[in-house]
């Protein structure tokens, strides 16, 4: 159940990010970047790295952009976070939300740097520098309620798997 839950969870957020929030005239950060920050401290290597890769390609397909920007990006904030929980307490309060910035700050900063290298004309650095750093502020802003709400929704998943397989083994019993 709860792997049911990540992939609608993921799928979700690239929906959401790509309907909702590209209309905005905010520049919003990529919402899949927490998750990846969540999936590096709560689960292990084994079930996180193919939803990693999952969300990757999507957003790959979906970006209209260098393809492999957003895999690479989201592998190498999942092994920094995996990275950085060895010597870090994962409970702490003050830790999660920095986590997250980082994430968002490395990925702004990588999607910044493809869009600079890779464009015709030069963009000017002050537009460049504008767009991460409010990336980076609702990053700082946001980014401990999603991750708050990723951790309860993992909750409420894990306690509805718990109440289907209860229910299944009291409709076996004769």
């Amino acid at each position: 159940m709860i792997h049911v839950y990540h992939v609608f969870l993921g799928l979700f957020l690239i929906i959401f990010q790509a309907t909702v929030l590209a209309d905005l005239p905010v520049h919003f950060y990529d919402l899949v970047a927490p998750f990846m920050v969540y999936l590096g401290v709560f689960r292990r290597p084994r079930e996180a790295i193919v939803l990693v890769i999952f969300c990757g390609l999507i957003m790959d397909g979906l970006s209209g952009g260098v393809f492999g920007v957003h895999l690479t990006v989201y592998i190498w904030i999942y092994a920094g976070v995996r990275w950085a929980i060895q010597f870090l307490h994962v409970g702490n309060v003050i830790l999660m939300p920095l986590l997250v910035s980082g994430g968002i700050a490395f990925q702004s900063l990588v999607e910044a740097f493809a869009a600079v290298v890779l464009a015709s004309p030069t963009w000017p650095t002050a537009f460049v520098f504008s767009v991460v750093s409010t990336q980076i502020m609702w990053g700082i802003i946001t980014g401990p309620v999603l991750m708050f709400l990723l951790m309860r929704g993992q909750h409420l998943a894990r306690r509805a798997g718990k109440s289907l397989l209860s229910e299944k083994d009291l409709l076996r019993r004769p």
